[in-house]
């Protein structure tokens, strides 16, 4: 029995329509016909049976027209139709709800229409026996072609009823809403296999086998409710006014919303579920303005069989939102192939411009048969994963299938508090590929408790045989901070996939609440190979601890590790060291801390990847490393880096190995800088030799006991050559010093040392450097004094210069004397005249009868029009548009 909840209320009733609906319980509801038809339906009660007859049939299609239907609790409405009727059209012409509390039956495989647009609610007690699909709506009114409709607000308007297949549904602006309640799904997850265990799911309103079961109208509300189609097709639709096209199929209908511009909303909560799994797992398509999941509620598209599963279609015009309750089965969507299944798995896909999965809550698109698992495909402006919820494709224990497709697309993607998107095997079939492509990438923080890592990774589990897939990664921006996790990784015998970043921007920074570090990485440390891990971006920071990673702890190789960053590389910092766990990290020499930095290792019995970088700028500080290493018996990758600037201050750059085959180190870049302790080093421990390195740089400096090292405990030093237009602050020494030094030592002794090769080119030190006298020169004898001016004085030049720079040497080139001043009764002309190849000038005087200014000296020269220097004396009341380049002065 349905209460008198104010809930429901809401949920059904549109607006304006509150004071024509009442809730008093469905044992007051009742099936009354209207006298609208042109052969009017009957109805007759017998017993708890209530018998439909009579109607309008034209064709195969039957119709019916009531003012109330309603269906009590242990009541059955009978249509007793004819067997040749395919379509049953009813329709509710009167102003109240329809309450389903009980049997809806008819005969043969009619398919049946319930139209009533004050709304629809179906009890827990609600079912469906009909040989054909079953359609609840509120719309307004039923479409056939050529115009025609079947109207419930217009019931006086004379039919044309001359089509027996319905193309449309039209909704009225304010459609009533549509409620199944129920007692909840009863799914569970099986505790080995993790598989849903759905025997004990109530089937809830059902049609056949094959067959579609929709409701399309405003408002859709399950509260517990169940619906049921296996293998066949089930379609919510929550729209506020507007055409809905049908389109026939085998399995009933499918419905397109291309006149319809405003949805309503559909709410799952208290473990209601949706399922149209089967032998070949069904369809099942929302369409609304927000799609809410809570409670544990499912939907779930699964194959059973051996036939192909269908598509899980979820779309929203503002959100979706999946939330779960703790010790609740997970509000979850699911188009998984089922343990002992052949056929393969349906494809996932959510259209919505904000899609929220938090608490636990998972999506799925999985394979625990031999069926291969369909594609989840995720589109959104903005997708948030939070509070342990989980987005996956994955190949579970015991299948042979192969992993579907993971793929996000949107503008912004946010996985924090210990959510998960994953696509990962284990067991026989391989993980499939994920692809996420978005403006922003945001991977942060762990769950309350630390022990779960936000992640974003492509996984072989333990006992997996399978390969594990391809992670790629475009965005605009990556960030991967406090702790969380993305990469590929092996734990078992399959092979890792690779990771391929293009990003504008890379971030990778901090440490969880417990001490782990932020990783992007492709690791193995079982049996399988390693993956390679390609990074493209044009900024790349690692900070606080952060990691990028390629590693193997097992017995098969890691993978390569490739940079190009167009701009820049910034690696900065370390944070204190947890104690090893099964994920260990990267460490120092003391082994106390994780430095931030870019790294490809070996811990195992495999040899470790190369690392190569490209950059226009690295820098490595405050104790950030770039390393590849073998710390057991495994062999060192190479470090090749190429960049116009390297600069370390208190960094390192390092290829070391323990008792494996050394690395190999090559820099090459325009300036090389290493100060406060920093270091390039190829230094072997154990019996390892020390590795080579090549440094082709203009420039090297490396100061404040800053050293290049390819030193050995237990074997020969290795070889360090250095190509350089200039080396700073740096020379070769046989043992390390406080000082900056290159070396290439042994432990065991001299004999065992490597060589050291300074590579400059062979200029003079001493060429173009002037040697001084002994004895200081007297400045007085080098400062000219003032000249005394006096009238009738002249000034002689000789020669082809202005004046030397040295005061000892001879006048050179072409210079002219302009002598400015004015003459108190005479003035004076420059003759010039040329004698023996040298010209003359000479100060000849005329007679003036201007009164005597003061005679000024030479104080500067100009260039004149012709480009020659000339000396000018600058008068109090003369101005030169000519610049000045006034030399010292000399006044006595």
């Amino acid at each position: 029995m349905m209460s008198n909840n104010p809930v429901h209320l809401a949920l059904l009733i549109g607006c304006g329509m509150c004071c024509s609906m009442n809730f008093t319980g469905i044992a007051s509801a009742q099936i009354a016909p209207d006298t609208t038809l042109p052969r009017n339906t009957t109805v007759t009660p017998a017993g708890n049976v209530i018998q439909i007859e009579g109607g309008t049939q034209v064709g195969s299609s039957l119709f019916h027209s009531f003012r109330e239907f309603s269906v009590p609790t242990n009541t059955e409405a009978f249509f007793n139709n004819a067997a040749g009727i395919q379509n049953i059209f009813s329709r509710v012409t009167g102003n109240k709800i329809s309450n389903i509390d009980g049997l809806i039956r008819a005969n043969g495989t009619a398919n049946l229409f319930l139209l009533n647009p004050n709304g629809i609610l179906f009890g827990p007690n609600a079912r469906l026996n009909i040989g054909g699909s079953f359609m609840g709506t509120t719309a307004n009114s039923i479409r056939f072609a050529g115009g025609s409709e079947f109207s419930a607000i217009n019931p006086t308007a004379p039919p044309i009823l001359t089509v027996n297949v319905p193309i449309g549904l039209q909704l009225g602006p304010n459609p009533g809403g549509i409620q199944v309640e129920g007692p909840g799904n009863q799914l569970a997850f099986d505790g080995v296999t993790l598989a849903t265990l759905r025997e004990d799911r109530p089937a809830g309103l059902q049609v056949n086998a094959g067959k579609t079961l929709a409701l399309i109208g405003g408002n859709i509300t399950l509260i517990g409710g169940n619906l049921t189609a296996e293998s066949g097709r089930i379609e919510l639709g929550s729209v506020a006014g507007g055409t809905v096209t049908l389109t026939p199929t085998n399995s009933g209908w499918t419905l397109q919303y291309p006149g319809v511009e405003n949805f309503q909303d559909i709410r799952l909560s208290q473990a209601a579920s949706i399922s149209s799994s089967g032998t070949g797992g069904g369809d099942v398509q929302l369409m609304g303005r927000r799609i809410t999941l809570s409670e544990g509620s499912a939907i779930l598209a699964d194959t059973l069989g051996d036939q192909p599963g269908g598509s899980l279609i979820v779309r929203a015009t503002e959100s979706v939102e999946l939330t779960s309750s703790p010790g609740a089965f997970s509000s979850s969507l699911f188009a998984s192939v089922d343990p002992g299944a052949t056929g393969n798995g349906g494809n996932l896909l959510i259209e919505t411009d904000h899609l929220r999965v938090a608490d636990g809550a998972i999506i799925g698109a999985d394979t625990f048969g031999s069926g291969n698992a369909g594609t989840l495909t995720i589109q959104a402006n903005l997708v948030e994963l939070l509070a342990g919820s989980v987005v996956e494709t994955s190949v579970y224990q015991g299948a042979t299938g192969q992993g579907g497709n993971l793929i996000i697309q949107a503008d912004r993607l946010l996985v924090t508090d210990g959510a998960q998107v994953l696509t990962f095997t284990l067991g026989g079939g391989d993980a499939a590929q994920m692809t996420v492509k978005a403006r922003e990438v945001e991977i942060t923080g762990t769950s309350e408790s630390g022990r779960f890592a936000s992640v974003l990774a492509a996984s072989v589990e333990p006992g997996a045989t399978g390969n594990g897939g391809k992670l790629t990664i475009e965005a605009e921006s990556l960030r991967i901070t406090n702790g969380a996790r993305v990469g590929v990784e092996s734990l078992a015998l399959g092979n890792a996939g690779e990771v391929r970043v293009r990003a504008n921007l890379v971030e990778v920074s901090g440490t969880s609440i417990l001490g782990n570090p932020s990783t992007l990485s492709a690791d193995a440390t079982d049996a399988g190979l390693g993956g390679d891990l390609s990074l493209e971006t044009a900024r790349l920071i690692v900070r606080d601890g952060g990691q990028i990673a390629t590693g193997t702890l097992g017995s098969r190789a890691g993978g390569n590790l490739n940079i190009k960053a167009s701009e820049s590389i910034e690696l900065s910092g370390s944070v204190p060291a947890i104690p090893p766990t099964k994920r260990d990290f990267f460490r120092d020499d003391s082994g106390q801390r994780f430095p931030s930095g870019l790294f490809a290792s070996s811990q195992g019995t495999g040899d470790a990847g190369n690392l190569t970088i490209e950059t226009q700028r690295l820098i490595v500080g405050d104790g950030a490393q770039v390393s590849v290493s073998s710390n057991q018996t495994g062999g060192a990758g190479n470090l090749n880096l190429n960049a116009d600037q390297i600069r370390l201050d208190r960094g390192t750059l390092s290829a070391a190995a323990a008792q494996g085959n050394q690395g190999n180190m090559t820099l090459n870049a325009s300036e090389l800088q290493l100060q406060h302790g920093s270091h390039i080093t190829t230094n072997a421990t154990g019996t390892a030799t020390g590795g080579n390195i090549t440094i082709n740089a203009d420039t090297l400096a490396a100061l404040r006991n800053s050293d290049i090292t390819a030193n050995a405990t237990g074997s020969f030093g290795g070889q360090v050559i250095i190509n350089a237009q200039g080396i700073f602050g740096t020379e070769f020494r046989p043992t390390l010093t406080a000082k900056s030094d290159i070396t290439a030592s042994s432990s065991l002794g001299a004999q065992f040392s490597g060589t050291v090769q300074l590579n400059t080119p062979d200029v003079d030190p001493a060429s173009g450097v002037v040697e001084l006298s002994e004895k200081p020169v007297d400045p007085n004898t080098q400062i000219a004094s003032g000249c005394t001016a006096a009238r009738g004085s002249s000034f002689t030049a000789t020669g082809r210069g202005g004046l030397p720079a040295d005061p000892t040497q001879t006048l050179r080139g072409t210079a002219r004397w302009q002598d400015l001043r004015p003459l108190e009764t005479a003035g004076q002309i420059v003759e010039e005249r040329e004698s023996g190849g040298h010209r003359e000038s000479s100060l000849s005087q005329f007679s003036i009868v201007n009164p005597q200014p003061p005679i000024i000296e030479a104080t500067g020269w100009i260039i004149n029009n012709k480009g020659q220097m000339e000396l000018v004396a600058k008068a109090p009341n003369i101005s030169f548009s000519s610049s000045w380049n006034q030399p010292a002065s000399c006044d006595n």
